[in-house]
């Protein structure tokens, strides 16, 4: 009988060490969880902070741009060479819209029928047969010569 409860107390110190190892593991787990919720938690804030950030930067430019306080003079220059490059190219784009619109199409029959157009060698289209689609190209086929040394291996 002395064996069976050696074995006995092996098999519930066995039992314990396979608990403590999965408390732990979980614990670790739980920790890793809480770990990556905190990170994710923190980009949030920052994002939060930073959007916050350009609102009172645009905020004070509006407030204060004309004649801001000397600390944020440079910046407020930028922002107003900026706005003015944006204007320019505004002004531009549209001047260049103005300038490049096309006359639009006329309508196939606004003026009665149009003959068939023809390009190339093509023949003009017959009003009662559908078109033919072009016939393809024949490719000779390229058979690729193997040695036989090559299947030995």
């Amino acid at each position: 009988m002395a064996l069976r409860d050696k074995l006995d107390d092996l098999y519930g110190k066995a039992t314990e060490m396979v608990q403590t190892g999965v408390d732990k593991a979980t614990e670790m787990m739980q920790s890793g969880v809480t770990i990556a919720k905190l990170k994710t938690d923190n980009i949030a804030e920052e994002d939060a902070m930073r959007r916050a950030y350009l609102a009172i930067g645009k905020m004070y430019f509006e407030l204060h741009g004309e004649h801001p306080d000397p600390a944020f003079a440079v910046e407020c220059d930028r922002i107003c060479a900026c706005k003015r490059r944006i204007a320019e190219n505004n002004l531009r784009l549209a001047e260049m819209k103005n300038s490049a619109a096309p006359e639009p199409p006329m309508p196939p029959h606004a003026n009665g029928p149009q003959p068939p157009h023809i390009v190339g060698d093509a023949q003009p289209l017959d009003a009662e047969q559908p078109p033919q689609p072009p016939e393809p190209d024949i490719v000779p086929e390229e058979k690729e010569e193997i040695a036989i040394d090559e299947l030995d291996n």
